[in-house]
Formats: structure tokens, sequence, C-alpha cells
């Protein structure tokens, strides 16, 4: 495995180097002076690649066995192997540790869950911590499926309803967990830049295929890449006219095709967590978003007065990934429960 070079190569190098050091410092440590300044320099060259060499291999180390963190948009090593590490895919290929059914249960209400990373618990090492697991734990009496993807947006998940109304899959409510970005895919401009995060070209060997420099290259790259420093500011253009419209019609077609399989639509909105430390610039689209859902009777949860109280560093999964963390799955969890309890239940006298 090229990694394991990789490793060998950091693994050998403060040897070779400590040889060379340890040499040097032998052949010239009684040597007449008219040259001393020359050998200071070298010599001092020469310790400073071995410390160095030393602490790439300290790192790498650290990076390749101890690290166990995400970014936001999976391009690291270090997340892909997070991936690898910690989602678990049921027979339905979604990430959960139970399997569904494809009919409702007769003695349990079935809340279907559909949404994207922030769903799906991405960052959150154990599935029981994200919000719709520990509904499941904390509301027993409820059958809790979570159809959700990292990536997807409102035109996959529009797809994943056709398909599953299509296969004869039953639902009783159905909850769109929604995220700012899931307009993303009809904005024109998001394509391209989509294409420059994803499909830049492939950096060096070492870059690929260390642990350390590969994730020191993608956090210099987001500090010096607009389209990923600043990817959620593109989301505000669609919320605005044709695009708007056209999204509009998608939202439509959501809560229509819940309806028409006998289900009850409802949604749960998320802010963008990592803007919470300041002036939080999203709070118009939040609006509309609500405005929209009261225009078509849908009820509907804004989780952005639960997360305003917060800074984002207490609610995101780290520095460089923006999802929530486990403490923000529990705030989730907490509102979301009044919410279903609220509309599941009322008519019902509990």
């Amino acid at each position: 495995m090229k990694e394991n070079l990789v490793l060998g190569i950091f693994s050998a190098m403060p040897l070779v180097l400590l040889f060379v050091v340890r040499q040097f410092l032998r052949r010239n440590r009684r040597k007449p002076g008219t040259r001393r300044m020359i050998r200071l320099i070298v010599g001092n060259t020469l310790i400073g690649l071995f410390m160095l060499s030393v602490t790439v291999l300290g790192g790498e180390l650290y990076y390749r066995f101890f690290y166990d963190e995400t970014d936001s948009f999976g391009l690291t090593k270090v997340t892909t192997r997070w991936f690898d590490r910690h989602f678990q895919f049921n027979a339905s290929r979604f990430r959960d540790n139970i399997e569904y059914h494809a009919t409702r249960l007769k003695d349990r209400r079935q809340v279907t869950f559909v949404g994207d990373s922030f769903t799906v618990g991405h960052g959150v090492k154990n599935v029981d911590g994200r919000f719709a697991n520990r509904i499941r734990t904390s509301r027993p009496e409820l059958d809790i499926h979570v159809a959700a993807r990292c990536g997807w947006d409102t035109g996959a998940q529009l797809d994943f309803l056709y398909r599953a109304a299509e296969s004869g899959y039953e639902v009783d409510a159905v909850v769109l967990v929604y995220c700012l970005n899931d307009v993303a895919d009809i904005i024109p401009e998001w394509q391209a830049v989509a294409n420059r995060i994803y499909e830049a070209p492939q950096p060096g060997f070492f870059v690929q295929h260390s642990f350390l420099l590969n994730t020191l290259y993608y956090r210099l790259r987001s500090l010096r890449e607009p389209d990923i420093g600043n990817y959620y500011s593109f989301v505000r253009q669609g919320y605005t006219g044709t695009l708007w419209q056209y999204h509009r019609e998608r939202m439509l077609a959501m809560r229509d095709i819940v309806e028409s399989m006998g289900g009850t639509f409802m949604v749960v909105t998320f802010p963008f967590l990592h803007a919470s430390n300041t002036e939080y610039a999203y709070r118009n689209q939040h609006d509309q978003i609500d405005l929209l859902w009261k225009e078509l009777n849908v009820p509907h949860l804004d989780l952005l007065p639960v997360f305003e109280p917060y800074s984002s560093d207490t609610v995101v999964v780290s520095p460089y990934d923006a999802h929530p963390n486990e403490f923000a799955h529990e705030l989730a969890e907490a509102a979301i429960l009044e919410f279903l309890d609220t509309q599941l239940f009322s008519d019902d006298g509990e």
C-alpha cells in the first residue's frame, strides 16, 4: 500500500539524517577553524532537517493512527477513513443500526426523516448520537426511519420520494430536514464551484498518500480558495427570482407526493451553524422558507432560535467541519420531539 511506503520513508528519514549528523560532527569536530562558519551552517542545517523529519514522522503517526475527525467537504484522507470507520449501512443503504420495512407497523407511528449530511450525522461517530436515533431511544413507540445521504439536495430528496412511492414504501409522517444549501443543485454557478472543489487536479504523490501532508494541503487550500471558504454565500442566489420559483415548485411537489402516499408532510429547518458567532446573515432566507410552508399549510419547525444562544464552536463538529456535533443533535432532538408530539399526538389527546 502506498500509504505504508510513505510511512516507511518518513520513518527512515530521521535515522538517515541522524547518521549523517553524527558522521558530520565526528569528522569536523577537531578541524582547523578557517571554514568554521560554513561547517556551523551545514551542521545546523542538518540538525534542523533531522528535527523536521522527526516532527513530520510524529505528525504522520498522529494523523494516521490517532486523529479521527472530519472536514466539511470530505476532501481529506482522514475524513475518508473516518467514514470507513464509523458508517454502518443497513439493507436500505442508509446509515443506521436497524433495518427498515416497507410496510407500516400497526402498533406504532412511523416517522421518516428525509435529509442530507446534517441528518446522516456527518462528524458524529456513534450513529445513536444523531437526533433521529436519539428520538428513537426517547420515544420507543415511534418507528424511526432515516432516509438521508451526504450530499443530497432537494432534487435528490424529491427523487427518493418518487422512487419510494413507486416501490410501495408506506409512509406515515415524513419530516424533511431542510438545510439552506439544499437549493444549491439548481444554482448555475454551483456546478462550476463543485467541479473546482471536487475535480481539481490531484496533488503530488506524497500529498495523496501522506495523512499529514494531505490534511495540511486541504486546510491550506480551504483558506486560500474562496470556493471552499465562502461556499455558503452562493446559496442566497437560490432564494431569488426564477430560481426561487422553481425551488418552490419542488417543495410543493414534495408535499404532494407524500400526501399522495397517504402521509403527513412536515419540515424542520437547520440554520448554518458556523455562522452563529456573528450577526446571522441568512435570517431572510429562514423567513422566506417559513412563509412558504405557511402558504403550503405544512407544519414547520425552524431551529434557528434553538441554536442562536450558542456560539458556533459549541455546536459544530470542529473548526474544519461545520456540521452539527453531538451536543447540537441533542438540542435538535429536544426541539423536534416537542414538534412531533404536537403534530402527531395533539389530536389524540396525548
